[in-house]
């Protein structure tokens, strides 16, 4: 095929002499090229693109916006209709597929199209082309080769302060013209698809997004009806009733806009509570007590209290709670935890309160007839703590009344407020019968078989993308709902969802013939060669995946984590897993360049397989799996590794062992830190696998691991050699602690690395010049030693950091536990400091274990004596003694101003009290050395004021240490034999001079829990029987 014979068009692009000839020459290339990908190839080689780049750099007119955001879409200038068709140009050209992604990238087109986002700066008609651009880049970068144009590059490029402001801007725009509710959807769909991780969810919450999400939400609502009743009135009365919008125009979509919100609030407290705290969210679903006009249905809800199979004594049913169903709550019901780790690292409810304001503003309501309204109930009533949102019921009723994407979308966002802790605990049992049944079946539904059009095709039909979609997200969601709930767990199974996954994940693994999309029919293939060669700008990539490919991969992952969400609590489950030949999937999945699952059976022999090196990634019939399936693999081998017999049957006939240690080196951090994971549980005493992984270098490995600079590498690596020093030879605990080095155990125990390593960089920070005009004042002290959050400059963001006194007292207390929340999860020194409290207790840990167990008493007082020859035996002490005390950080130090992330800097000094984990640590070390021989506990209880302190925490408020020091006072006062009478009666003597018996016996008394008290009772007799 010759060159394209139209280069006066290319001519009439680049040198028109007006607007006008520059649009007629635009609107015939694009009549020339839409449809047709041969043309497009064509013209790329001829360096459109640059072309296309070079119209769009002129600086736009700049339109000033009403203050309002009232937008009315206007007839474009003769400027922006060329602007309009060079976005579009380059919109056909992306939409062409991942081959076009490298000349678009080369050409700079993504910050060009970035550019002509910003509504103040370009007419509604351009930006919703631009955002179409985008979206097609985004939809080709999914399907672009594995390694080639990761999506995260063009996250990152999208949320930067610059362009997510451009969209919050895009999102609150007041107008119901089609234009602009199509570029909110867009947007919506943008974010679901592009926001990669913690950073950008932050992101996009610290500018306001999950405000304005939460405000198309509401209107969404009020459109269909579903306001609670009564809201206006209570509005009126709190304040709120001017955040109750308008309802949506047409053209918005409920699925975008909950995946959208899913997508920015998932895994994270502060976030799900800027959802539940939004004031369009309280002022459509106030908290109001509801009494339903149908007498009916009130007299069923008390049959159910009455028969003892409700608990809504505590609470009174609210408007939204009378559209489900009345479920009956079990009497067997599992502790699934209110607070999972949100933060990870450390996070404490019961130190950290989240309940601001004791005062309720849930005013009652008993039915739909305002007159009914109890107005005397509008001033408050005092509780404990805030009432359930409304917006929980409204999602489960969502849930139940919607199909597709819907469905799965609002089941997700519930997943969050779930797993954040905002429902109440009955919650449980209406989303194990009401919500986790339809996902179930909802997976069952959409599991159709491919058709052998879509095996091979770059196109799908739309109902196939959608069964797809749906498959993809259905697995993932409910493995979040169900990861932390044993009930949830048991009513998921007895659905059978657990046979389905089965099948998807062998599914997955079925051979794939062609995986690229093939080329269009070429009469000149020789010429076609030649365009893929050249100047960037001007040549053509590989043509990229076919989206079964993408398909398959990404139903790896889901199945994955569902499969890992389901196993986390019975053991039963775990050997369903292996009886059903999984392991083979989930040992493929350990590898980015996967095989055909081998059974037991044929697995190669361990000698071949430690001998078998990294598997180049490679093309294959079975693709290439990207780390995000290694990391979920990673995760269900761990979680596998909990049981006995898994480690000694389906893990060891599978050979697990070599696929996880090679991960070890993996380039990836979060793969290494997954695998270190994975390892703490294949290096256990009851473990097959923990020679062959010796044997491979294991040690060597995990003690470079805990050198690193990554703290949740470092704490993973040592987590795995705890467990690896358990019950081995004393040969073996020797060269763990020489291959660690003595010195560098000492500094992860006794050192706050993360928290000092943060100060130094804020320091350096603090004296960069151009911070020096910082407002110092900016920054407030709630309490005299913790500041407060410093508002955001965003717009967007001010309602959730700032709390107005003339603003009304529900917006207010909401602002105030927002900014709580948001302090203790992104307060880079709070996490530092969690980081450094986790690792040192690995740390300590690491030493309980090298001493050994009590049962050989002969290694345990070598072990002793060499960690003390090598820590130095007053040195241990000391450390021991400075884990227990409070602790002042940077006595010197002055606070300074806050950080650009928002986040206020933590001022200086900072008084750190002793961690219950630590403590526990600590008395364990203790309560090894004094089970060795006598010299040892003599050694012990000469440790004076070390003893004093740890007397201080026999009142502690965690059982586990006051389950520890009655071990302790147990092992001080054993008498090892007649000649060690005398010494024990001194210990004894000693441990009753310090309190500890007085202490002990209160303990036995009136401790809550049964375990300490029989401790208690044991060290009393122990401590009694010593003359």
């Amino acid at each position: 095929m010759a060159r394209i014979q139209s280069p006066p068009i290319l001519s009439q692009i680049r040198v028109a002499r007006s607007y006008s000839e520059q649009t007629v020459a635009l609107r015939a290339l694009k009549d020339e090229v839409i449809g047709h990908v041969q043309r497009k190839e064509k013209w790329i080689e001829n360096g459109i693109l640059e072309s296309l780049v070079k119209t769009l750099q002129n600086p736009p007119v700049h339109h000033i916006p009403p203050r309002d955001h009232a937008v009315e879409v206007t007839p474009l200038s003769e400027k922006d209709v060329v602007r309009l068709q060079s976005l579009q140009l380059l919109a056909s050209f992306a939409n062409g597929g991942p081959s076009f992604l490298g000349p678009l990238h080369a050409v700079g087109a993504i910050p060009t199209i970035l550019s002509h986002i910003s509504p103040p700066e370009n007419p509604p008609q351009v930006i919703l082309t631009a955002l179409r651009a985008l979206s097609n880049i985004a939809d080709a970068t999914r399907l672009a080769p594995p390694g080639q144009d990761d999506i995260t590059v063009l996250s990152n490029q999208l949320f930067t302060h610059q362009h997510i402001s451009s969209l919050w801007r895009i999102m609150i725009q007041n107008s119901h013209d089609m234009v602009i509710q199509e570029q909110k959807c867009v947007v919506a769909s943008l974010i679901s698809r592009l926001c990669k991780g913690p950073e950008h969810q932050n992101m996009l919450a610290e500018h306001g997004i999950i405000d304005a999400l939460a405000r198309m939400l509401a209107t969404i609502v009020v459109s269909r009806g579903e306001v609670v009743p009564g809201a206006e009135i209570i509005g009126r009365s709190d304040g709120l009733a001017e955040y109750i919008p308008e309802p949506a125009p047409l053209g918005i979509s409920l699925a975008l806009v909950l995946e959208a919100i899913s997508t920015v609030i998932a895994d994270s407290r502060f976030r799900a509570c800027a959802l539940l705290s939004s004031p369009f969210i309280m002022a459509v679903f106030p908290s109001a007590d509801f009494s339903p006009p149908a007498k009916e249905t009130k007299a069923a809800w008390s049959v159910l209290e009455m028969s003892g199979m409700s608990s809504h004594r505590a609470k009174i049913p609210g408007a939204m709670d009378y559209l489900l169903p009345i479920v009956p709550i079990t009497q067997h019901r599992s502790l699934s935890s209110q607070f999972p780790h949100f933060p990870p690292l450390g996070f404490s409810p019961s130190r950290e309160s989240l309940v601001l304001g004791r005062q309720s503003s849930m005013p009652k309501f008993t039915g739909w007839d305002p007159n009914r309204l109890d107005s005397a109930s509008l001033s408050g009533d005092a509780e404990a703590n805030d009432p359930e949102s409304p917006l929980v019921p409204w999602l489960i009723n969502l849930v139940r009344s919607t199909d597709g994407l819907e469905r799965v979308m609002a089941a997700s966002v519930l997943a969050s407020l779930f797993k954040a802790g905002f429902t109440n605990p009955e919650r449980e049992a209406a989303l194990g019968q009401l919500v986790v049944p339809l996902l179930c079946l909802l997976i069952a539904e959409h599991d159709n078989e491919i058709t052998p059009a879509a095996l091979n095709s770059a196109f799908i039909e739309q109902e196939t993308a959608l069964d797809w979609a749906i498959l993809e997200r259905t697995p993932e969601v409910l493995a979040r709902l169900v990861a932390d709930s044993e009930y949830l767990q048991q009513a998921a199974h007895d659905c059978g969802v657990m046979k389905v996954v089965y099948k998807l994940l062998r599914e997955s693994y079925e051979p794939m013939m062609v995986q690229s999309a093939p080329r269009p029919w070429s009469p000149s293939p020789d010429h076609d060669a030649e365009i893929r060669e050249g100047l960037p700008t001007c040549r053509i990539g590989s043509p990229g995946q076919l989206p079964i490919y993408a398909h398959k991969v990404k139903m790896r992952e889901s199945t994955l984590k569902l499969i890992a969400g389901m196993v986390t609590f019975k053991d039963e489950y775990r050997k369903e897993l292996a009886d059903q030949e999984m392991v083979p999937c989930i040992v493929e999945s350990l590898s980015a360049s996967p095989q055909k699952p081998r059974s037991a059976k044929d697995q190669p022999k361990a000698d071949k397989m430690a001998e078998d090196t990294d598997r180049p990634i490679k093309d294959s019939q079975y693709g290439v799996n990207p780390d995000s399936v290694i990391i979920a693999a990673c995760h269900v081998i761990r979680i596998l590794g909990r049981s006995v017999s898994n480690l000694r049957t389906a893990l060891e006939d599978h050979g697990v062992a070599m696929p996880i240690f090679r991960l070890l080196r993996h380039p990836v951090a979060e793969v290494q830190i997954s695998a270190c994971g994975a390892v703490c549980n294949l290096v256990t005493s009851s473990s097959p696998m923990r020679e062959p992984l010796l044997a491979a270098g294991v040690l060597k490995v995990l003690c470079e691991h805990a050198h690193s600079l990554n703290p949740g590498l470092r704490l993973n690596s040592m987590w795995a050699l705890k467990s690896l020093v358990n019950a081995v030879e004393n040969n073996l605990k020797k060269q763990a602690l020489e291959e660690l080095e003595s010195g560098w155990l000492v500094q992860l125990i006794c050192d706050d690395t993360e928290d000092e390593a943060l100060h130094t960089r804020m320091r350096l920070e603090r004296r960069n010049p151009n911070d020096e005009d910082e407002d110092m004042d900016t920054e407030t002290m709630d309490d005299g030693s913790r500041p407060t959050l410093s508002p955001s400059s965003h717009p967007g963001s001010q309602f959730m950091f700032v709390a107005n006194p003339r603003e009304p007292l529900r917006l207010q207390r909401a602002k105030r536990k927002v900014a709580t929340l948001r302090e203790a999860e992104l307060n880079p020194t709070r996490k530092a400091r969690n980081d450094d409290l986790a690792i040192q207790e690995q740390g300590l840990n690491f030493i309980r274990n090298l001493i050994g167990l009590p049962s050989m008493p002969a290694q345990m007082a070598e072990m002793v004596d060499y960690i003390f020859n090598e820590l130095g035996q007053d040195r241990l002490f000391e450390i021991l003694a400075s884990k227990l005390k409070v602790k002042v950080l940077h006595a010197y130090g002055r606070k300074f101003s806050a950080n650009n992330s928002g986040v206020a800097a933590v001022p200086d000094p900072r008084v750190l009290y002793p961690q219950a984990k630590v403590i526990e640590a600590v008395v364990y070390v203790l309560v090894h050395i004094a089970a060795s021989i006598p010299q040892h506990r003599q050694l012990v209880i000469a440790q004076t004021e070390l003893l004093k302190l740890l007397g201080g925490h026999l009142n502690s408020l965690d059982m586990d240490v006051r389950r520890a020091l009655c071990h302790l006072s147990t092992n001080l006062a054993y008498q090892e034999d007649d000649a060690d009478a005398h010494a024990c009666q001194q210990r004894a003597m000693e441990l009753r001079k310090l309190g500890f018996l007085a202490k002990l016996e209160g303990l036995e008394q009136s401790d809550v829990d049964l375990d300490v008290r029989e401790r208690a009772k044991a060290a009393v007799w122990q401590l009694k029987s010593t003359p």
